[in-house]
């Protein structure tokens, strides 16, 4: 990632974010079977870092003259990674209840995944230059 930052070059940041969340999800996957609760601060945090990774080398443009601008974007992208945080914490709570499965829940969790799915093409269609 300090490659990535060191010579602006996106691809090493991607790799870099993959690696710092991999090593999180090998963390926890070699960890004990206690949940993890501090998994949804991590996560926020990780965005965190991608989200002023990314912002850090990218072009400067005539509108970041506008004295408001910058500020405006930190809030919003901290508005993001919180709200990240928070659906990781409510997906953790959801996961550790106990439910009874059923064609219904094994349902759900099938469209949930294809939606998960279907979003992540969806903006790389569309947002990835």
């Amino acid at each position: 990632m300090l490659l990535g930052l060191a010579v602006r070059w996106s691809p090493a940041l991607a790799l870099g974010v993959a690696i710092l969340g991999a090593q999180q999800a090998l963390r926890l996957a070699l960890g004990s079977d206690e949940l993890d609760t501090w998994a949804p601060a991590s996560a926020g945090f990780l965005l965190l870092v991608a989200e002023l990774a990314w912002w850090s080398i990218e072009p400067r443009v005539p509108a970041w003259s506008e004295p408001w601008l910058a500020p405006l974007r930190l809030v919003s992208v901290l508005a993001v990674c919180a709200s990240g945080a928070v659906l990781a914490g409510i997906v953790l709570v959801i996961a550790s209840s106990q439910v009874g499965g059923g064609v219904v829940l094994e349902l759900v969790g099938v469209l949930a995944a294809i939606s998960a799915l279907a979003l992540v093409a969806w903006v790389a269609r569309t947002h990835v230059r």
